[in-house]
């Protein structure tokens, strides 16, 4: 089979629309208002911590990480767990109204966050960990095949991913406006059913 120039550059073409098709999907897309608070993917930036980056310890500290999970309840329908949030001192001054989690996993297993409605400035010098920790909720089925599948593989920590969209006022100069910031997450935490063993 002869390619001519123009099917080749034809096939390029074709390929590099493709490929812009697939890189675009995977980018999530975030609707331009929710609940009166407009979306903006504005980067929250935390400050510097003032230590030497290492191996263990990254230069740049989430915004947003998780404390130890503990058990909280067990029962016919699911496993309860509640998990301390700690939020890194970021440069610009705000206050968050609430925050709402969407497409949560946890080792590939979906699993619901209560939305949290406990309203906090936004941290300036140290690291603030919230009153109330987060809790989330996975369903019997996938909480039985999931316990199983941890006992057996004895993996000390779980892998976090998803999205939260903070709810809040944020300070630009004399001005605050109301936006809805959404953060990725993909942080790993400690396995809370070691502490049955």
């Amino acid at each position: 089979m002869v390619f001519t120039g123009k099917k080749i550059g034809g096939m390029i073409l074709a390929s590099l629309f493709t490929c812009c098709l697939t890189t675009n999907a995977q980018q999530p897309k975030y609707p331009k208002e929710i609940r009166g608070y407009k979306v903006v993917r504005a980067e929250v930036e935390a400050k510097e911590t003032g230590t030497k980056a290492t191996d263990e310890q990254p230069d740049s500290e989430p915004v947003i990480r998780f404390g130890n999970p503990q058990l909280a309840r067990v029962t016919p329908l699911g496993i309860s767990f509640e998990i301390p949030m700690v939020v890194a001192p970021v440069k610009r001054k705000g206050h968050v109204d609430f925050m709402v989690f969407e497409e949560m996993m946890v080792n590939n297993t979906s699993v619901e966050i209560d939305e949290y409605h406990r309203g906090f400035d936004l941290p300036n010098k140290e690291p603030l960990t919230l009153t109330e920790p987060l809790k989330f909720y996975v369903f019997l089925p996938s909480a039985v095949l999931g316990a199983i599948d941890e006992w057996n593989d004895s993996k000390k920590t779980w892998l976090v991913t998803g999205r939260v969209y903070v709810f809040g006022k944020y300070k630009k100069s004399f001005f605050s406006f109301k936006r809805c910031i959404p953060i990725e997450l993909n942080v790993t935490i400690p396995n809370p059913l070691l502490q049955l063993r």
